[in-house]
């Protein structure tokens, strides 16, 4: 059909991605998904919902058939194997092909189009779109999620991220330095009192202090979007500075400026904070870039 830039080769490809190992017809679905002949419990069996906080917790629920095919599919395009402006198969088919019914696919698709992944369009079908152009912060998080494997996906995203960080926490420094509170000073205080002791602890808890520091910082700052966009990097953000501190000698210098935008920030300091933060950024990646390389085995 003119237009349709998919082909059966692709569609039949990203399929049996998302069907291997699937043998029977529910191994689509995550292993506590119940059939839907089976019979329901009945009202005697089912847990009475509480609003108590010493009551049990509430039961888990599966994830649902729309999140996993929604899932599968923004990987299959956040890795390239779908492009921009090609078309996504039928809503028929996809059903047909990976046996659920269509009001699951078509919730699939529109949760996808939510993100920005595909743009749908009435009576055509759905396309690809170009996240850049369409996505959303949504989205972002899943970036961060999906790697992979995928390494020059990984170093661009970081490369990014790094970009992103120098123009947002040194203008959230400068605002901490102003607006924070004596309750969060005291709070970045014990972070920075828990860093004495940095060099004797394993990486992963040193990388938990040193975004615990950030994070506080942003807080401080009293702009609700920053810390938010700091937990979505978190994943990301956890797994580079746990290779930034394999090189020990880098804990001193870390620990020293945190000391003094502690001391600038609680002095009320906005000028300081701002250049001190940059100074411990341009720090970072600086010994980052070379912890890659050197993980690549390149000089």
């Amino acid at each position: 059909m003119p237009g349709c830039r998919w082909s059966y080769h692709r569609l039949r490809l990203g399929l049996r991605t998302i069907n291997s190992k699937l043998p029977t017809r529910w191994s689509f679905m995550p292993p506590a998904v119940r059939p839907a002949n089976r019979k329901p419990a009945s009202r005697e069996e089912r847990p009475a919902p509480s609003a108590s906080p010493d009551a049990p917790l509430a039961p888990l629920k599966a994830r649902s058939l729309k999140d996993e095919l929604a899932s599968r599919f923004e990987a299959l395009i956040l890795s390239g194997r779908f492009g921009p402006g090609d078309k996504l198969p039928p809503e028929r088919e996809l059903a047909e092909s990976l046996r659920v019914s269509r009001p699951v696919v078509h919730e699939g698709i529109v949760e996808l189009a939510a993100k920005g992944l595909v743009r749908i369009v009435p009576r055509h079908g759905a396309y690809v779109s170009d996240y850049r152009r369409e996505g959303s912060v949504e989205l972002l998080v899943s970036l961060f999620n999906f790697t992979n494997g995928d390494q020059k996906l990984t170093l661009r995203l970081l490369d990014h991220l790094l970009e992103v960080r120098i123009l947002l926490e040194t203008e959230t420094a400068r605002l901490a330095a102003q607006r924070r509170t004596g309750e969060q000073l005291a709070e970045l205080e014990r972070i920075v009192a828990r860093e004495a002791d940095m060099h004797a602890l394993p990486v992963e808890e040193i990388a938990r202090i040193d975004f615990d520091f950030h994070h506080t910082i942003a807080l401080c700052a009293q702009n609700d979007v920053y810390p938010l966009l700091l937990n979505s990097f978190r994943r990301m953000y956890l797994s580079v500075l746990e290779l930034f501190y394999r090189d020990p000698g880098v804990v001193g210098p870390v620990v020293g400026y945190h000391k003094l935008l502690l001391e600038e920030i609680a002095a009320r300091d906005a000028t300081g904070a701002r250049e001190t933060m940059a100074a411990v950024l341009q720090f970072g990646e600086k010994k980052l870039r070379a912890a890659l390389r050197k993980s690549r085995g390149t000089r």
